[in-house]
């Protein structure tokens, strides 16, 4: 795929022409070694500001990993570097210089030709050049001269038109010189006569084509510069003639003749490989200012120096023991010191500088082998093993360092953890083996042993912190066929010491084609059942139907319609208590992890005594348990059955996690800059809001509402400390200036669009990054806005796509009157949990509020989902603690 096609999927259609942009920078910056970008992308102008000086060209370089950057560079992130790089443009015009190691990079003639094309089109031809492949310094011979001009060889048909359209002082064209000044060829394999020529001049072919040899004419004929000509015809003298005339008339130097070239005949010329001095010599053609004897060496043009040494990085291979105390921190990446003798006193007495590195992930592994024979496709018969692991790896593939993994940046009680993994395949029984993970590398090994039957084979590796599932990926083949294994999910890193789950729900229709679900259970017992996909939907249906009866009737007494849910709720909680037994009841800290955004209605489940008569009350005595957040131990009235207790509600007695995926959406691995990652776990800053309403939210009556507390958008605007914006125009433009750590959104959704205001819409399908700005916490309340009639239509999972952390969402038709106050209480109480140290997580946040609601007679709190990671963790930390790092 041609590379603007790539980037239109990377960054969009808007933004697809910053792709060339944010590959130039990302070549300067990982030549350097600098990741700043990485962790503060805020600070990436700053890194090229530095990196590049105003005279001497800048290395591009550091890794064959810049050319595939769609495939790990987060879309918001390139974009920063794409206009970075366009900002530093407008001010200086850099020369780069693409070092020689590309050329051993995979398909490194190809990755040369298309970045010096791409490059070249941003700062100019000539300003863009490749270094030799070999560091060869031939010495080039007299050129003999019969006129004392230039000699240029050409082919016949060339020289007859440089003859006639050319004839000047300064040109002697020849066919057969055997050392010449300029060599003009259409394919480097015609070069015959020739056996030296300062500079080479190509044209004809696509420049990959003629990339892969153009080493050897620094060989074989002494070349200084080889340059492509994008023309198949006898404009190629044209556009030498341009540039002789720039040398000779104007004392350009090469580049600049180049540039010149360009513009007056429009023809687009790249460099393929050249010195520093031939480029930036204002004689280069005749070999230099005096003499055509004269070579001009690197050292008449010195290349910038690079101040100080690359960070050192230790190799991974370092034991725990190793790396204890003052040993772990010495295999942090760190920069590196110049020899004591040469620090004088001042500079002795700094503190090193601590480098940003190279991000670094786990990732699940599989390997496929029969006996020690590693194998790429299915057998057609036999015994094949399956070796699961889980590796560090970097976005980097051709860096001979091991980048230290980053240990401080997680939280370990040992120095290793006991995961395990479960192979899940539809019609058979699960497996399950240990896998343990050292605190500094990779992990042991579980091997799978599977006999080769005819048919293909589709199964999902889980792996699971006890009830916690952490990544799940999947293994596809069929017998001669190669195998397919990929990263389907990751969920959660981990490198995180998160409360214990008491069991984890996946949820899926992709394993075998039929929907199913998996439950891991805190003790590690797993069971996969085939679910009947009816009856999930008519389950969901039944309870959101009797949810939406009590929370969007304003005349509706609540106690029937509480019992019609809990009794809908019951009945579920007792079919999955008949596949799994040791399912958790009301109190239980549940994962619930999901192939798409379909709403399974887990906070609905109900465990304990359902009134026998359909009349039954309430608990008089809920206010003093929906206060406390806990229910009476061995309550009389709750084992009596006569009245309804509502906290056996799992959404209001305990906390759920809810995860979902779109299957064939491979994952980024990579995460968001700035903290803002997927797999972030601790908000600290909720101080920045951005509140957008419609109009509609207000649409009631003062005595609608009474007793209860009667909660408006001004006093909204005053809680929160925002005002209200009004048009989508104007809440892009806010993002955008200073991006918000929580959003809030009021809104009134019809038809798929999404109204603020007095009537601004915006469709569904063109919400993206810039409408969500990667804030931590959305919350979006309206009419059924956490449902999607088609898969992914929903107005969380298209928020969790352009960014957010954790969206709030209703899942019924609800009360404007009442969506107010649960908008305005959300936003308060999870400010004040970001500002305070050991907070309660988002998902025992949310259960509080719908506790309190309950206990106001207010049935909407268990309406409002949250989706994403229920255990995200608000407040300061007591001790130093910053981003993780993903299984």
């Amino acid at each position: 795929m041609e590379m603007y096609k790539r980037d239109v999927q990377w960054l969009g259609d808007e933004d697809a022409h910053l792709g060339p942009a944010a590959r130039a920078a990302l070549g300067i910056l990982l030549e350097r070694d600098d990741w700043t970008w990485w962790d503060t992308p805020s600070k990436t102008l700053a890194s090229l500001q530095k990196a590049v000086p105003r005279q001497n060209p800048v290395k591009w370089g550091g890794d064959s990993s810049v050319m595939d950057a769609d495939q790990w560079v987060d879309p918001q992130l390139a974009v920063t570097l794409g206009e970075a790089f366009n900002v530093l443009l407008s001010d200086r015009a850099p020369k780069i210089k693409i070092v020689r190691s590309v050329w051993g990079w995979p398909e490194g003639a190809e990755a040369i030709g298309v970045a010096v094309a791409e490059m070249s089109r941003l700062v100019g031809a000539g300003h863009v050049f490749p270094e030799w492949e070999r560091d060869a310094r031939p010495r080039f011979p007299l050129v003999p001269r019969s006129r004392g001009g230039l000699v240029v060889v050409t082919a016949p048909d060339l020289l007859s038109y440089g003859s006639i359209h050319h004839a000047l002082g300064d040109v002697e064209w020849s066919m057969d010189s055997t050392v010449a000044d300029v060599l003009i060829a259409d394919s480097i394999d015609v070069i015959r006569v020739t056996r030296a020529a300062r500079l080479v001049v190509l044209y004809g072919q696509r420049v990959g084509a003629v990339a892969a040899d153009v080493s050897r004419l620094r060989d074989e004929l002494c070349a200084q510069c080889v340059v492509h000509v994008d023309i198949d015809n006898l404009r190629v003298i044209d556009w030498l003639r341009s540039v002789i005339s720039a040398q000779v008339e104007k004392g350009a130097s090469f580049a600049e003749a180049m540039k010149t070239a360009g513009k007056e005949t429009d023809l687009f010329a790249v460099v393929l490989s050249s010195t520093q001095s031939f480029l930036v010599g204002r004689y280069s053609l005749f070999g230099g200012a005096h003499s055509v004897g004269r070579r001009i060496s690197n050292t008449d043009y010195p290349a910038v120096r690079e101040k100080g040494p690359p960070y050192q990085v230790k190799d991974l291979s370092l034991t725990n023991s190793t790396l204890s105390g003052s040993s772990r921190a010495a295999a942090r990446v760190t920069s590196g010191s110049p020899p004591p003798q040469e620090l004088s006193l001042d500079r002795a007495a700094r503190t090193p500088v601590r480098r940003p590195a190279p991000p670094v992930e786990r990732i699940l592994n599989a390997r496929t082998r029969q006996g020690r024979r590693e194998v790429q496709e299915w057998p057609k018969e036999g015994v094949v093993e399956i070796d699961i692991s889980i590796r560090v790896r970097t976005p980097l593939r051709d860096s001979d360092r091991r980048p230290a993994f980053p240990d401080n940046r997680v939280e370990w009680s040992e120095e290793s953890k006991l995961l395990q993994v479960h192979l899940f395949e539809y019609g058979c029984q699960p497996q399950s083996r240990p896998l343990e993970l050292s605190r500094t590398g990779d992990s042991t090994t579980a091997t799978f042993t599977r006999y080769v039957e005819s048919g293909s084979i589709d199964l999902r590796f889980l792996i699971s912190d006890g009830a916690q599932i952490l990544q799940t990926a999947r293994y596809q083949c069929a017998p001669s066929k190669p195998i397919r294994f990929f990263i389907e999910n990751i969920v959660t890193p981990v490198d995180r010491t998160k409360k214990a789950f008491d069991a984890a729900l996946l949820v899926n229709d992709s394993l075998g084609n039929q929907p199913s679900v998996a439950v891991v259970t805190g003790a590690g017992e797993v069971v996969f059942c085939p679910l009947s996909e009816h009856e999930i939907g008519m389950a969901r249906q039944h309870l959101l139907d009797a949810l939406e009866a009590a929370v969007s009737n304003p005349d509706a007494e609540l106690a029937p319609l509480m019992l019609k849910l809990a009794n809908r709720g019951a009945m579920l909680q007792s079919h999955l208590r008949s596949i799994v037994p040791a399912w958790p009841g009301s109190e239980g800290r549940v994962q619930l992890v999901m192939q798409s955004d379909a709403f399974f209605p887990i906070e609905y489940l109900y465990d304990g005594k359902i009134p026998r008569s359909p009349q039954a009350v309430l608990c008089t005595e809920r206010a003093q348990c929906l206060s406390k957040g806990q229910a009476i131990a061995g309550c009389s009235i709750r084992d009596a059955g006569e009245q309804l207790c509502p906290m056996g509600f799992l959404g209001v007695s305990g906390v759920i996690e809810r995860h979902t995926w779109k299957a064939g959406l491979v994952p980024r691995v990579w995460g968001s800059p700035e903290g803002n990652k997927p797999a972030r776990r601790r908000i600290e800053d909720l101080s920045t809001v951005a509140f957008a309403a419609s109009n509609k939210a207000d649409n009631f009556l003062d005595a609608d509402v009474l007793p209860h507390e009667v909660v408006r958008i001004v006093g909204i605007e005053t809680s929160i400390g925002a005002k209200k914006i009004t048009n989508w125009d104007d809440w892009e433009a806010r993002l955008a200036q200073v991006p918000a750590s929580l959003l809030l959104l009021l809104v009134h959704q019809e038809s798929e669009v999404v109204y603020i205001g007095a009537g601004s819409g915006l469709n569904l399908g063109s919400i993206g990054a810039e409408h969500v700005r990667n804030a931590p916490v959305v919350i979006a309340i309206g009419c059924s806005s956490g449902l999607g009639e088609m898969p992914g239509s929903s107005l969380p999972a298209i928020l969790q796509r352009g960014g957010a952390g954790v969206v709030v969402a209703a899942m019924t038709k609800i009360l404007g009157r009442h969506a107010n106050r649960v908008a305005r209480d959300l936003v308060v109480h999870l400010k004040e949990a970001a500002n305070q140290s050991n907070s309660p997580s988002v998902g025992e946040i949310l259960s509080a509020m719908r506790r309190r609601l309950l206990a106001d007679g207010i049935a909407l709190g268990l309406a409002v989902v949250a989706f994403g990671d229920a255990d995200i963790v608000l407040g300061k930390e007591l001790t130093q603690g910053i981003d993780h790092v993903s299984c």
